[in-house]
């Protein structure tokens, strides 16, 4: 296999088993490349640790679960290979910034850490194969379909301000923190008509059923309301703002990575 297929391949070998003990080891062994290697090449082009993108891939299912099953936050901890209820806590808090039972009471929406978007193949024009990740650094085309059935309605458009910041000064932990906070203020104000996603590292959008451009102004100035205010994160304390905008899902013909793009833009005011 060459590199683009390897990471292809790793990329669904991890959805397949996030309930199976998966190990970097055995992504490694699944695509017959060095572990080594395969960990250089994968946090270069998906900015990530195989070992962080697991286990991110695994508190996101399981707050899914949380929310649409009845298992006891223990059998959900077990299932996704945490020995105790307290280490799966400790875990699920440094991601959400909440408590499993406190988020299951409290949330709606769970796709804090999306599968990541395939790599793409690049030939440069001395002829050399290079990868780099896909513009669209989550995959969630899953909800094409549902996308294009709201054709009209308006798509509320958000960017996140200086995560790249706070995960260098901070550590990228207390940026999982600011990232579940900016979805928590989407969730608040959301409704069951309404779908947040995340799109980006620092991108996400809350498509809804607003019909009229005044009403997706106030909207979006009620989230951004929130500017401002702190989270904390150990004994560190940082405020947590976005930027934001809104498109219109169009009518006809919906090609799914333009509109997505047209998001980023919008998202970033």
């Amino acid at each position: 296999m060459n590199k683009f297929e390897i990471l292809s391949v790793v990329l669904e070998y991890v959805e397949e088993n996030l309930t199976s003990g998966l190990t970097p080891e055995m992504c490694a062994e699944k695509c017959g490349y060095s572990l080594s290697n395969l960990q250089k090449m994968f946090s270069c082009v998906f900015h990530i640790g195989i070992s962080d993108y697991i286990s991110r891939r695994k508190l996101t299912v399981a707050a899914r679960d949380l929310l649409e099953t009845d298992e006891s936050v223990l059998d959900i901890a077990v299932k996704y290979g945490y020995n105790s209820h307290e280490v799966f806590t400790r875990a699920f808090m440094r991601l959400w910034g909440v408590t499993p039972s406190k988020y299951r009471k409290n949330r709606k929406f769970s796709e804090i850490f999306p599968k990541l978007g395939k790599s793409e193949r690049v030939v440069n024009y001395e002829g050399k194969e290079i990868i780099k990740m896909s513009s669209r650094k989550f995959d969630v085309s899953h909800l094409y379909d549902y996308i294009k059935s709201k054709n009209g309605k308006y798509v509320l458009c958000f960017d996140m301000v200086h995560l790249m910041w706070i995960n260098d000064n901070l550590g990228s932990a207390a940026g999982d923190i600011a990232i579940a906070e900016c979805l928590r203020r989407i969730d608040e104000y959301s409704d069951d008509s309404m779908l947040p996603i995340r799109i980006g590292g620092d991108e996400f959008v809350l498509i809804t059923d607003i019909d009229n451009e005044d009403d997706a102004k106030a909207a979006v100035e009620k989230i951004l309301a929130h500017n401002g205010e702190t989270v904390k994160y150990g004994e560190k304390e940082f405020d947590v703002s976005m930027h934001a905008g809104y498109v219109v899902i169009p009518n006809g013909n919906l090609k799914y990575s333009d509109f997505f793009d047209n998001c980023v833009i919008a998202g970033r005011g």
